[in-house]
């Protein structure tokens, strides 16, 4: 009887310890996501700031080349030229962070294995 008493704490025991291993890998898990998360929109935000830092160039290019127009043939549109390119720039910097933003559900691989997970306890208690 004592044995058997021995062997059931001694599984007990060890699915404690795998209880604990696995939280403590799903919580790896969403330390790793969250780093990610924080990346992506640390990369959107720089793609902000860049967008409004380039709209604001190209709308002073644009201002500067209407200021300066004059008789000189190649004042004015290589003003205009800048201005557009950086407009452009502006233009794609915005539909990066954009894109940046709508990419990937967050934690979505944690919710995956947690679902995993919440499957296969479902099938161990059904047997």
């Amino acid at each position: 009887m004592e044995s058997q008493e021995l062997n059931l704490a001694d599984r007990l025991r060890q699915m404690a310890a795998r209880a604990v291993s696995l939280a403590r890998v799903r919580l790896e898990l969403v330390g790793v996501e969250l780093q990610s998360q924080l990346l992506r929109l640390f990369a959107a935000l720089t793609g902000l700031l860049l967008a409004l830092l380039l709209g604001v160039a190209s709308l002073l290019m644009l201002i500067f080349a209407a200021l300066l127009w004059v008789p000189d043939t190649w004042r004015a549109p290589l003003g205009l030229g800048l201005g557009v390119a950086l407009l452009l720039a502006a233009v794609m910097s915005w539909l990066w962070a954009k894109k940046q933003l709508a990419d990937g559900e967050p934690f979505g691989a944690s919710l995956a294995e947690l679902a995993r997970d919440a499957r296969a306890l479902g099938e161990t208690e059904a047997r």
